[in-house]
């Protein structure tokens, strides 16, 4: 006689007539196969509580295994047995196992999700071990597994065997690859250089089994990856794999899936396709905070992007771009109020009267000064044309009257221009003609890079914006060239003074006693009371600038690159200039910094470091709380698109874009704001900004 005892288990469940009503209830049934009771002698003196104790234990590890508590058991099986050794004949791969025999039991349990799971024990359900599933329903339902690292689709019945950082997990029915079984096996390669593609990783794959394709075998998986399949045998028989890599964000995957070659077409074809469309990288964090306060920082503690709470935030009156349109309001209340309604325009420049009530930008598309009361809430008004797209506007100091520059067209000296300054009431009307001044464009806002439109149009050609500055005594610092230089410009007598043809860009202390700029070397502060330069050699690639609230600190950016690549054959030609619109096409990944430096101590603070294309904007607020910045990320994920074959406008948003996020005075972790660029906050608190 057998001794195996099975065991159905029905809920007690209301028994239903024509009428509806309750009538009565199921009662459990219980078919008791063989014996049902084992001989005591078979146990030994510690199976105290028996068989029914060590089955609840069991069962409870099971489904905490599972991570399915609410799963329902419709039977189960069981037999005694006697184990090899503590693998209790399920070894894991990897562990060793002192020998000596092990007591125990051999379950089977079938729960309402019609999975049937091998589990082993000993006694009392000290040691368990999950071994293997089988499915006994007529489909193959499919579920979403997700962890730190990834989510994919998997048949609900297979077992899930991770590794420790669960950056490589094998699903299956158990964890070694047998013939007559499907399987995945996924595996995070981590990151990788700009110029690894998901067809060379498939390549190293297939020569690692022994085999090859044809690269017009291929196919395009998703926006990121490629995949393909090949056949190779196993044992006495065949096993087909679909092998498939990604390469999303700048981190690798790659995922193996294998079936029986009898199997394969009528069972795991569709299926496997269905489940690597649905791979995906959880959300990813855009800006990864490694640094802060010293040298180093603690990085988030979760995989998402950090978002910021509205009630941490001060209601500080703050413009910005944001789908194209101007927008204003309090910094704890975004997005605004919107100021115009035509997002095809360029708009750049936004800059505060010193007593924060008006606003003035440059419609770069229109060749527009435009100006509007933030507190009437109306649309900005037209105050002149024809303005220079390449300088921004310069309020007085008296914040009556506002500066802006017009290429005259006429060629004065040897690659230079002449620009007229010329000023507008704030209100509207005629405008003045103020100085002229001498200004060579001697550099190219030509985009290599697709990161780099945004960029430029966020940070300036090159990363970098022309100077115009209206000082106390009525003179005007100017940019000489569109690479470097910074002169003093006196309209008394249209003189120019350069102050250093080695300054790129900058920005006036509030009182405009002092102006910040940077070098090839550093940064350059400018005194104009004592009439001293401070040259602050903090090191090379600084981008932008700002000063800090009390004026005691400054400020910077950098931004560094760590690889490239360049797309340039020939073949790809005709596809490249459709998706990103020019070709060649070089695909940069840099090196990210946000800092602070002490002008009395020359203490360095990095704040924040990650990667991206780079900082286009810095915004400290007004009062002292923290700091907004503009980061447009790199075009890595739209090369991962192009190289993989992927429908560029069907992914709009791996397409980078500047993201405002907010850095707290103290913190370590930016957190996003919104997906919008060219933040200024004003000087003073306005009234009726909600």
């Amino acid at each position: 006689m057998s001794n195996i005892v099975k065991r159905w288990l029905l809920s007690a469940v209301p028994h239903r007539v024509a009428g509806g009503r309750v009538m009565g209830w199921l009662v459990v049934l219980i078919a008791v196969v063989g014996s049902g009771v084992l001989p005591p002698d078979r146990w030994g003196s510690a199976h105290a509580q028996g068989p029914e104790g060590t089955r609840a234990v069991v069962q409870s590890w099971l489904l905490e295994e599972l991570g399915q508590p609410g799963l329902v058991l419709v039977s189960y099986e069981y037999e005694g047995t006697t184990w090899p050794d503590a693998g209790l004949g399920c070894p894991v791969e990897g562990e060793s196992y002192s020998p000596g025999e092990v007591p125990g039991y051999r379950w089977t349990f079938e729960f309402g999700n019609r999975v049937s799971y091998d589990v082993h024990s000993n006694l009392d359900g000290s040691r368990v071990a999950l071994c293997s599933a089988i499915n006994v329903g007529e489909d193959v339902r499919l579920s979403n597994y997700r962890n730190t690292q990834f989510s994919v689709l998997v048949p609900v019945w297979w077992l899930i065997f991770p590794n420790d950082t669960q950056s490589e997990v094998v699903f299956g029915a158990q964890q070694n690859m047998l013939c007559d079984q499907p399987g995945m096996r996924v595996s995070v390669l981590g990151q990788v250089a700009v110029g690894v593609t998901a067809d060379q990783l498939i390549s190293q794959t297939l020569e690692r089994l022994g085999t090859q394709d044809t690269m017009s075998e291929r196919q395009t998986v998703g926006s990121f990856g490629r995949t393909t399949v090949i056949e190779t045998a196993c044992q006495d028989t065949t096993r087909v794999w679909r092998i498939t890599a990604f390469v999303q964000y700048g981190t690798a995957y790659r995922i193996e899936q294998w079936a029986p070659g009898g199997e394969y077409e009528s069972e795991w074809r569709e299926r496997f396709v269905e489940m690597v469309e649905a791979f995906g990288p959880p959300d990813n964090v855009l800006v990864q905070a490694n640094a802060g306060n010293g040298d180093t920082a603690p990085a988030p503690d979760d995989d998402t992007t950090p978002t910021v709470d509205a009630a941490e935030l001060n209601p500080l009156p703050l413009a910005y771009i944001f789908v194209g349109d101007l927008f204003f309001g309090p910094l704890n209340s975004v997005p605004g109020t919107s100021f115009t309604n035509v997002p095809s325009a360029t708009r750049r420049f936004l800059s505060f009267s010193p007593d924060g009530l008006f606003l003035a930008l440059n419609n770069t598309t229109t060749g527009q000064l435009r100006g509007l009361n933030v507190v009437e809430n109306r649309s900005p008004r037209t105050l002149a044309r024809e303005v220079s797209p390449a300088f921004p506007p310069a309020w007085s100091p008296d914040g009556r009257e506002i500066a802006y520059v017009v290429d005259a067209g006429v060629t004065v000296g040897e690659g230079a221009t002449r620009m007229d300054v010329r000023a507008v009431s704030r209100n509207g009307g005629e405008s003045r003609l103020v100085t002229t001044f001498a200004y060579r464009a001697d550099c190219t806002s030509d985009p290599r890079d697709p990161a780099d439109i945004p960029y430029f149009a966020e940070a300036g050609p090159g990363g970098q914006d022309n100077v115009l500055v209206w000082l106390a005594d009525d003179k005007f610092l100017v940019s000489t060239a569109c690479s470097s230089g910074v002169g003093l410009l006196d309209p008394a007598d249209g003189s120019l003074t350069m102050l250093g043809a080695d300054l790129r860009g900058g920005v006036a202390s509030s009182d405009r006693g002092r102006f910040l700029s940077h070098t090839d070397n550093g940064l350059a502060l400018l005194n104009f009371e004592t009439w001293q330069r401070t040259n602050l050699n903090v090191g090379p690639d600084v981008r932008q600038v700002a000063w800090s609230t009390d004026e005691q600190s400054v400020y910077y950016t950098t931004e560094a690159l760590l690889d490239s690549v360049t797309l340039d054959d020939p073949v790809d030609q005709a596809r490249g200039e459709n998706f990103f619109g020019f070709w060649p096409v070089t695909v940069g990944e840099y090196n990210v910094t946000l800092l602070q430096v002490n002008l009395e101590t020359n203490q360095r603070n990095v704040l924040w470091g990650g990667t991206g294309r780079g900082i286009g904007h810095l915004a400290p607020a007004p009062d002292g709380s923290g700091v907004l910045f503009s980061l447009i990320p790199s075009s890595v994920p739209i090369k991962e698109i192009f190289q993989a074959g992927g429908d560029p406008a069907g992914e709009r948003e791996a397409w980078p874009e500047p993201a405002l996020y907010w850095l707290p005075d103290g913190g370590v972790t930016p957190r996003l704001l919104l997906y919008a660029g060219q933040p200024v906050f004003a000087p003073v608190s306005v009234g009726n900004v909600g």
